[in-house]
Protein backbone atom coordinates (compact mmCIF):
# COMPACT_ATOMS: atom_id res chain seq x y z
CA UNK A 1 0.00 0.00 0.00
CA UNK A 2 1.32 3.10 -1.13
CA UNK A 3 0.62 6.74 0.80
CA UNK A 4 0.76 10.09 -0.60
CA UNK A 5 3.05 13.07 1.16
CA UNK A 6 -0.05 14.60 2.06
CA UNK A 7 -1.19 11.84 3.87
CA UNK A 8 1.69 11.52 5.08
CA UNK A 9 2.13 14.60 6.65
CA UNK A 10 -0.86 14.80 7.88
CA UNK A 11 -0.57 11.40 9.92
CA UNK A 12 3.19 13.10 11.15
CA UNK A 13 0.97 16.33 12.16
CA UNK A 14 -1.41 14.30 14.03
CA UNK A 15 1.67 12.34 16.15
CA UNK A 16 3.54 15.51 16.73
CA UNK A 17 0.01 17.22 18.19
CA UNK A 18 -0.81 14.24 20.21
CA UNK A 19 2.64 14.61 22.03
CA UNK A 20 2.28 18.15 22.93
CA UNK A 21 -0.66 19.33 25.35
CA UNK A 22 -2.91 22.26 23.97
CA UNK A 23 -1.57 24.65 26.54
CA UNK A 24 2.01 23.74 24.84
CA UNK A 25 0.53 24.95 21.33
CA UNK A 26 0.35 28.18 19.91
CA UNK A 27 -3.89 28.12 19.55
CA UNK A 28 -4.18 27.33 23.42
CA UNK A 29 -7.38 24.90 24.56
CA UNK A 30 -10.42 26.27 23.49
CA UNK A 31 -12.12 25.70 20.38
CA UNK A 32 -15.72 26.24 18.64
CA UNK A 33 -17.63 23.39 17.86
CA UNK A 34 -19.33 23.33 14.87
CA UNK A 35 -22.72 24.84 16.27
CA UNK A 36 -21.02 27.94 17.69
CA UNK A 37 -20.39 26.87 21.17
CA UNK A 38 -16.80 26.89 22.79
CA UNK A 39 -15.71 23.99 24.52
CA UNK A 40 -12.01 23.27 26.62
CA UNK A 41 -9.60 20.29 25.62
CA UNK A 42 -8.28 18.12 28.18
CA UNK A 43 -4.46 19.47 28.53
CA UNK A 44 -3.50 16.20 30.04
CA UNK A 45 -5.81 13.37 28.97
CA UNK A 46 -6.87 14.64 25.98
CA UNK A 47 -10.83 14.60 24.80
CA UNK A 48 -12.64 17.58 26.08
CA UNK A 49 -13.11 18.83 29.34
CA UNK A 50 -15.85 21.24 29.34
CA UNK A 51 -18.44 22.47 26.74
CA UNK A 52 -21.05 24.56 25.72
CA UNK A 53 -19.65 28.31 26.31
CA UNK A 54 -21.72 30.47 24.76
CA UNK A 55 -18.44 32.70 24.16
CA UNK A 56 -15.27 32.44 24.39
CA UNK A 57 -14.44 34.56 26.74
CA UNK A 58 -16.96 32.86 29.04
CA UNK A 59 -14.58 29.73 28.05
CA UNK A 60 -11.37 31.46 28.96
CA UNK A 61 -12.70 33.03 32.26
CA UNK A 62 -13.58 29.32 33.71
CA UNK A 63 -10.20 27.96 32.50
CA UNK A 64 -8.69 30.61 34.43
CA UNK A 65 -10.88 30.57 37.79
CA UNK A 66 -10.04 26.19 37.43
CA UNK A 67 -6.20 27.52 37.09
CA UNK A 68 -6.57 29.83 40.44
CA UNK A 69 -7.88 27.41 42.59
CA UNK A 70 -4.72 25.09 42.18
CA UNK A 71 -2.55 28.04 42.51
Amino acid sequence: MKITKRQLRRIIREALLKEQGCADREDGCIRRDKDGTWYILNNKEGGVWRRGFKSEKSAKDTLAAMHARKG
